[in-house]
């Protein structure tokens, strides 16, 4: 009786998967003014063609096109690039032909840095078996029209148990299970996404630099998640980190598995190499940066996966050269299965900063988690729901303003937050320093 009562347990937790029946798995990725990147997944052996249909007519081919596939899977990834490019005003098409007929047809648009407010979506922990609530969450966030989704980590359950995928085989096949089941890919007005990563995708629950299969599964995640040509707004760093330019901001996607040395507390979190890559943007471009992580920054108030409680010393190392810089900074993480803002004062990082945290897309609730471990820098969270962060932000001439939306699975709003910090790090200032001063003094934290 003991066996069959767990047997009913385990059997009841378990979510067969809803694979789309129609239809193909397509992102769009990297996207500027004058270029794009989609990334299709075909069965093995379909011949394809790929072709824009611009706002006007006119039918454009591929600019640059290449495949990744593997001896054991039957699922090939198509990376497909259209350069050169003219942004007009309506609907572009994405229409994949294949075997004499349409297979797909999607429409997108191309991405202005002439803006003004920037508008996009933050999520986290997308578990492809939670089918019927992914489904809902999707919907919500499609019905929201960001210009951009920010995929954070775990956006590939590829762990399901097992605690460590031991073969390339099983990691490529739970990319392509994911792929073909979440709505995000089939989307009718395509949005870009840019990704990093965390340990589901890594493939080692709580992995770091020893797994056995780290090269592999760089290459996987790189092959559906990240674009495979050089862009104007786009720089990739070590591992699979990135460095999105999205009017006026930068958006660092920082890699926290590759280099970290797990299990040792005087260890590195994100590696030497990539803090230095990171700092040296701070230096050079002195823009308003995301810092984007995986897993928390400030979670030394926990027992779970953060870069201040698995590596203190190495934390203090990067606080220390935090407060040397001037350049605004915001921290946005993943991984809790909780959102929360925190907010920190100027004594501990040299300004006024933040970190949104906001988890999971679609996966497990852990209900009272918020309140077990008191987060000493809690501004406001919600640990009893599914959710998403829609952001606004937009740089004026003496501030840095963003809006925040936290969203559960049916498009109703948790909270709201509006802050706004300096901008006194950029160099096209027109206003007196003495005046920039003041409004630094008068950053300010308020809710609606």
């Amino acid at each position: 009786m003991k066996f069959l009562f767990i047997f009913l347990i385990l059997a009841s937790c378990a979510h067969p998967l809803k694979k789309h029946s129609t239809g193909l798995s397509i992102l769009q990725l990297s996207t500027t003014e004058s270029t794009t990147e989609f990334n299709v997944l075909l069965k093995k052996g379909v011949t394809a063609r790929f072709v824009v249909i611009t706002p006007s007519g006119e039918t454009l081919e591929p600019s640059e096109s290449q495949i990744s596939q593997k001896d054991y899977s039957d699922r090939v990834m198509h990376h497909v690039r259209y350069s050169n490019l003219t942004k007009l005003e309506g609907d572009y098409q994405f229409v994949v032909e294949g075997n004499g007929s349409i297979l797909d047809r999607r429409i997108f648009h191309l991405f202005s840095n002439t803006g003004e407010k920037l508008k996009f979506i933050v999520g986290s922990c997308a578990d492809v078996r939670v089918s019927e609530e992914q489904s809902k969450t999707w919907k919500s966030i499609e019905s929201q029209k960001p210009e951009w989704i920010f995929l954070i980590g775990d956006n590939v359950y590829a762990v399901q148990g097992e605690g460590e995928i031991t073969s390339e085989e099983k990691l490529w096949e739970r990319y392509v299970e994911t792929r073909e089941s979440i709505d995000l890919y089939r989307f009718k007005t395509l949005i870009p996404v840019q990704a990093i990563w965390d340990d589901n995708d890594y493939g080692q629950k709580d992995g770091g630099t020893t797994y056995s299969l780290k090269k592999e599964s760089q290459e996987i995640f790189k092959s559906f998640f990240m674009p495979f040509y050089p862009n104007d707004n786009l720089i990739t760093g070590p591992g699979v980190s990135s460095r999105l330019a999205l009017r006026g901001m930068h958006f660092s996607f920082l890699d926290d598995r590759s280099f970290r040395d797990s299990g040792k507390l005087d260890g590195t979190h994100f590696g030497e190499e990539q803090m230095n890559w990171l700092f040296d943007d701070f230096q050079k471009a002195q823009l308003p940066t995301w810092i984007i992580s995986g897993d928390q920054f400030f979670g030394g108030y926990h027992k779970f996966d953060s870069f201040e409680g698995n590596h203190p010393q190495d934390f203090e190392k990067f606080i220390k050269r935090l407060k040397e810089i001037q350049t605004p900074f915001v921290f946005i993480s993943g991984d809790r299965h909780l959102t929360e803002v925190m907010q920190f004062p100027r004594a501990l990082l040299g300004q006024l900063s933040f970190e949104i945290t906001t988890s999971p897309l679609h996966g497990k609730l852990y209900s009272g988690r918020g309140n077990i471990d008191p987060n000493p820098w809690r501004v406001i969270s919600r640990d009893d729901s599914l959710n998403f962060m829609l952001i606004e932000a937009e740089l004026k001439d003496s501030s840095w303003d963003i809006d925040l939306k936290s969203f559960n699975q049916n498009n109703e709003l948790l909270f709201n937050r509006v802050f706004s910090l300096t901008t006194e790090a950029l160099k096209d200032f027109t206003i007196e320093k003495r005046q920039r001063r003041r409004r630094y003094r008068r950053a300010r934290f308020r809710r609606r």
